[in-house]
């Protein structure tokens, strides 16, 4: 029987690996730049990996020490990868629909590859003691205010109810 904590390992590099090629295709449209294939190679592994992105989240939380989310360091990578996760479904729903990949396109897909780049490193910070996101204070833990959770909310309600008023058939 594998661990979740290799189970974790595994589904965290597949996602981050994901999210890598993707953001470097996404940078690749945004300068107008590269071969052609850079458009369908952003939204494929976009997608890809937004599919090993939950088995992350639940291999995490089964891995972790409290196995649940009782450190704020952790509930604060559920809302950032969470974050990564709406605007990643955004943007590969824009493309769908046949939206342009534009420089606004691609600055939302690299701005989800960021915050999922993020979350991995905070992983590293929570795990091993070490993170590529050294200027972060290590003694107190960067947690979303209540405000900005609620704020968020709001705002995705909104947006999910006017998308659905003006898309009706």
């Amino acid at each position: 029987m594998i661990s979740s904590g290799t189970l974790h390992v595994i589904s965290t590099e597949l996602t981050v690996g994901m999210f890598s090629l993707s953001g470097i295709a996404f940078l690749l449209c945004l300068i107008n730049k590269g071969p052609i294939s850079r458009e369908p190679v952003a939204h494929w592994a976009l997608f890809f990996g937004l599919l090993a992105t939950p088995m992350a989240i639940i291999t995490g939380i089964k891995a972790s020490s409290g196995g649940e989310l009782s450190n704020p360091l952790l509930a604060n990578k559920v809302l950032l990868s969470m974050t990564a996760l709406g605007l990643a479904i955004g943007v590969i729903i824009r493309n769908r629909r046949g939206g342009r990949v534009d420089a606004v396109h691609s600055i939302l897909g690299l701005s989800s590859v960021g915050l999922m780049l993020v979350t991995a490193s905070l992983g590293g910070e929570y795990s091993r003691r070490e993170s590529l996101l050294f200027f972060l204070p290590k003694e107190t833990v960067p947690i979303f205010p209540m405000w900005a959770i609620i704020f968020i909310s709001i705002l995705g309600i909104l947006l999910i109810s006017k998308s659905a008023i003006e898309h009706r058939s």
